[in-house]
């Protein structure tokens, strides 16, 4: 849900934004996570790449993902950044975006099935998922999965469940997501090749705790290694991915080696 008005954004956050000005030194950006801020972009931070026009990336009323890169809160500036926003990092705010408004549509026509008021939804519905679910898709996701049980164990009235299950479980469809690395890794030791295979083992053995994943590792040609992970949004992906890095680094710590991890270049 969006953020309270008063509210501003860190450094290094990833925002949705919505271009308002375009100008020959920059962008005027939108926030549309913080109640309508504004943002700017210097031509400078649009690309690693010389930028011969700066409408080939901008155009006004376009959605577009970009990072915080500075906030003064004596002048109410932001500075962002699209040059240091990962493709990481623009599919999963884009996700994560498309599923809030898809949760918010689903909660106005619940809405009015019940003859409630935006107010009475956030005090009887939201607050008490977000209690409980790190957003509210998130919280619509498990009761796909759980059912109406889900929603009456967060203290949910009857009339909001009737109203707002049926929706729910025609409308939220549960989808896997793939990110992608790469491991580049030598063992000098004279069992260097149980090393490695130790080493890469950790990638993908079961650990407690993950939700459902997928995992897998390629050899590319040694000592380079792809590794891919599917799970159930960007977010976890990605924090497995990280998990299994650490493991991996801790594992070949005893050991003379070189480890090295890189995303795929874009």
């Amino acid at each position: 849900m969006p953020v309270e008005d008063g509210e501003w954004p860190k450094e290094g956050e990833v925002l949705m934004c919505t271009v308002k000005k375009v100008e020959k030194f920059g962008a005027f950006l939108t926030l549309d996570e913080y109640g309508g801020k504004e943002g700017f972009i210097h031509i400078s931070e649009v690309s690693p790449n010389w930028v011969k026009n700066i409408r080939d990336f901008f155009k006004e009323g376009r959605k577009v993902v970009a990072k915080v890169t500075r906030v003064d809160l004596s002048k109410q500036h932001i500075d962002m950044s699209l040059k240091r926003t990962t493709e990481q990092q623009k599919r999963y705010k884009v996700q994560q975006w498309k599923q809030r408004q898809k949760s918010t549509k689903l909660l106005e026509l619940a809405s009015k099935k019940v003859g409630k008021t935006p107010e009475q939804a956030k005090t009887e519905v939201v607050d008490k998922l977000l209690s409980e679910y790190p957003d509210l898709y998130a919280g619509f996701e498990e009761v796909v999965v759980g059912g109406k049980e889900v929603l009456a164990k967060r203290g949910i009235a009857k009339d909001w469940i009737e109203a707002l299950y049926p929706i729910i479980v025609s409308t939220i469809e549960l989808h896997k997501v793939e990110i992608e690395g790469y491991v580049s890794l030598q063992c000098f030791e004279p069992n260097g090749v149980e090393v490695i295979r130790g080493a890469l083992s950790e990638l993908t053995k079961p650990t407690d705790g993950e939700k459902e994943s997928k995992i897998a590792v390629q050899i590319i040609g040694p000592p380079r290694y792809r590794v891919t992970v599917e799970a159930e949004d960007y977010k976890t992906a990605e924090s497995i991915l990280q998990k299994r890095i650490g493991m991996v680094e801790s594992y070949l710590g005893k050991f003379d080696h070189t480890f090295a991890f890189s995303r795929p270049s874009k």
